[in-house]
């Protein structure tokens, strides 16, 4: 199987699981109400969250797409010898055009003729900076780790991972109160 066989695979399902993971945390409404909320909610959990998943999505799409030089994407360049000097490329310079794209079309979820009709683009352009954006995302969340998803959400945090269980002192935590919080059952 093709390389950009891989990260277009990587891509699709990542971003099927984006999409779900977005809506969901957008349906959920903050607990403001303490009648409704369990004093006995709160547990170390040291797996990624959902909102984490978000996030990090994002964070290696715009990582991808403003990196200069991809190894992903060098069958997307010119070859250097039809290149004229001083012209850029995307192993030159990175492709704000394409990060407008990602972000209007795949985060933000616009409707694929509302977003081509707004960037000024024909369908053959679409298509190929869409292949050119999910390749090279693709790329990203293979090497970010977010691919398998069964795999990144078994594994522990990298930021949780390495912090410690408490910020106080041993001793100094022992000796504060604990505050009581009255019982709304």
């Amino acid at each position: 199987m093709r390389n950009g066989a891989v990260f277009n695979d990587a891509f699709l399902v990542c971003h099927e699981i984006y999409v779900t993971a977005r809506e969901l945390v957008n349906s959920r409404v903050a607990t403001t109400q303490l009648q409704s909320a369990s004093k006995f909610l709160w547990r170390p959990d040291v797996r990624p969250r959902l909102v984490e998943y978000v996030a990090d999505f994002a964070r290696a799409g715009e990582r991808a797409l403003l990196r200069a030089e991809s190894s992903t994407c060098r069958r997307f360049s010119a070859p250097d010898n039809t290149r004229h000097k001083g012209q850029r490329g995307p192993r030159q310079f990175p492709r704000a055009s394409r990060l407008i794209l990602f972000r209007m079309y795949y985060l933000g979820g616009a409707e694929y003729e509302a977003a081509r009709l707004l960037l000024g683009l024909s369908e053959r352009t679409w298509s190929d900076w869409a292949e050119e954006i999910r390749a090279r995302v693709g790329a990203e969340l293979i090497r970010a780790h977010m691919y398998p998803p069964a795999r990144y959400f078994r594994q522990a945090s990298p930021k949780r991972a390495g912090q410690p269980a408490s910020t106080n002192a041993a001793p100094k935590a022992k000796m504060a109160a604990v505050p009581c919080e009255p019982d709304f059952a």
